[in-house]
């Protein structure tokens, strides 16, 4: 939410947060806003440590609130030293003899793994040794908080290699070679653990911890407070389109990584515009005219493709047509929640095409939901 002050025909944006509570009296609206409410909708998750400066747990804590680093700023963090730090998780659904590495992650046994002094009680260390198998890697960096993030993207990136691979559908492998399979062992996605173990190797700062801070929040209350919530009535046959979206934007609002969440959000939109119709911009005439000033290349591939382009002039962007459906429906959406939308597409696109993109803040991702959200919302009114 933004709050302007228009004066002399200048803006000045005087605010800018979320709306925590809302109140209806009579034909007033009372509004409850809040900067930063990420900070109380967290709660603390298990954590141990040693010989962790208090700024790098301050930081640390601030982070898992939800704020960004253009958000923090803590005197002295900038003078923390940069060394490499050992990423160790359990990995749950797979099994090593030995170490065998996939990239820059070590698959390997509890047994082939130095797990002395690890920080924290005896129950909280058991509940991260009781585990058979593990992921190690490494990831250099000042913070400890970074290289558990690099480490972690490496780890899920090798598991989900191994599904991936386990999935592989014919015996010879690509280099000719074949190997053994059974059915049976292939039908199991291997997965991290709840805990990990980040432990420098130059200063010893470590912790063990669970790096999902889980939300606070109470439940869903359909009583009172939130009995709107039914509304508006959901057709018992939605079309498929629509209950794909829906289905896409929940995975945006729930999942852990932002450009996953980001990729979902408009896998969402592009269910949404379906068959969205856009009038024409060009007409027949123009097209045939088009046509017959092309040139002929003689090569079938290449008229060919100069064809299919040409088929497609009328065909008009996914964020055209998603504008035009707005329009139709009457969602109420601004020009910022459009430009925050056009920013999120720029990241999905440069994923799908290759590009290394800008991490997208996690607000940012989380105000792209809400406006996704509020249109699906008016989508499924307008469908009675």
């Amino acid at each position: 939410m933004f709050i302007e002050q228009v004066q002399n025909g200048s803006t000045r944006r005087v605010f800018t947060g979320f709306v925590v509570e809302a109140n209806v009296a009579g034909s007033n609206i009372e509004i409850l806003c809040n900067s930063f409410p990420e900070l109380k909708e967290r709660r603390i998750s298990r954590t141990a440590t040693a010989a962790v400066p208090q700024i790098e747990m301050l930081y640390t804590l601030m982070r898992g609130g939800g704020l960004s680093d253009e958000q923090i700023k803590i005197d002295g963090l900038e003078n923390l030293p940069e060394e490499v730090f050992e990423v160790v998780t359990p990995a749950a659904g797979v099994v090593a003899d030995g170490v065998k590495n996939i990239g820059p992650v070590s698959i390997l046994g509890r047994d082939d793994l130095n797990l002395d002094g690890i920080p924290g009680s005896a129950d909280f260390i058991g509940d991260f040794q009781r585990h058979e198998t593990y992921a190690m890697t490494f990831a250099t960096s000042a913070l400890m908080l970074v290289a558990e993030e690099k480490g972690l993207l490496d780890i899920d990136l090798a598991l989900s290699w191994l599904t991936v691979r386990s999935r592989y559908s014919i015996a010879p492998l690509p280099d000719g070679s074949t190997a053994g399979w059974n059915r049976e062992n292939t039908l199991i996605s291997p997965s991290r653990g709840e805990l990990v173990l980040v432990r420098g190797l130059r200063t010893h700062r470590r912790w063990l911890r669970a790096p999902e801070q889980p939300s606070q929040l109470t439940d869903l209350d359909l009583g009172a407070t939130h009995s709107s919530f039914v509304l508006p009535r959901m057709k018992q046959n939605l079309p498929l389109n629509m209950r794909q979206a829906i289905s896409a934007c929940a995975r945006a609002a729930q999942g852990r990584d932002d450009i996953d969440r980001v990729t979902a959000l408009w896998e969402a939109v592009e269910f949404y515009v379906g068959k969205t119709a856009v009038p024409a911009l060009f007409s027949k005439s123009e097209r045939r005219a088009i046509k017959r000033s092309l040139p002929k290349f003689g090569d079938q591939a290449k008229d060919g493709r100069l064809e299919m382009l040409l088929g497609d002039l009328n065909n008009p962007p996914l964020f055209v047509k998603f504008r035009r459906k707005i329009a139709i429906e009457g969602a109420p959406v601004s020009q910022n929640d459009i430009d925050l939308l056009s920013t999120l597409r720029k990241v999905r696109n440069d994923v799908v095409h290759g590009r290394s993109p800008n991490r997208p803040k996690t607000h940012e991702v989380n105000q792209g939901v809400a406006v996704v959200a509020r249109i699906l919302v008016y989508s499924v009114d307008s469908l009675g």
